[in-house]
């Protein structure tokens, strides 16, 4: 008896292992959780210190997720859609990340403001990344980056 219900165990796990794929990305440095940490404006040459604010965007695969935890507390943030060449980062099709209720997407560009995009299909230029750091540019701002 013992040994029939070791083996059921085995043959689920094994079951469960086979079941799951393990994706790739080509994102080298990109992928991670990138904490912003300072917004400069580019029309004033201001910057505004964000190092202690929880403005996070979580990169993997095809995908961002970005979350303001001061601003939006209740629900898991935004998610994007990006394409990265070597020289820039487009990110679009935003959509509030509700699982409860069905991702919702974002037709108000005032909604994801405090996440440092300021388009709902923005382009960034890439003027650095590396193993820890990341710094992008639109037409309006440069974001400052530290991998979490």
């Amino acid at each position: 008896m013992m040994r029939r219900f070791l083996y059921i165990i085995i043959g689920v796990c094994l079951c469960g292992m086979s079941s799951c794929e393990l994706h790739r990305s080509n994102n080298g440095d990109l992928d991670g959780y990138w904490h912003l940490i300072r917004v400069d404006t580019l029309s004033t040459g201001g910057w505004y210190d964000m190092s202690e604010r929880l403005v996070f965007w979580g990169i993997q695969a095809n995908l961002i997720e970005a979350v303001d935890h001061e601003n939006d507390p209740v629900h898991y943030g935004y998610l994007f859609y990006f394409e990265k060449t070597e020289t820039s980062l487009r990110v679009f099709n935003a959509y509030k990340h509700d699982r409860a209720n069905g991702d919702i997407k974002v037709t108000d560009v005032a909604d994801i403001a405090s996440l440092g995009i300021n388009s709902l299909d923005d382009v960034f230029q890439i003027l650095s990344l590396n193993s820890d750091k990341m710094i992008l540019a639109d037409n309006q701002l440069r974001l400052v980056f530290r991998k979490h």
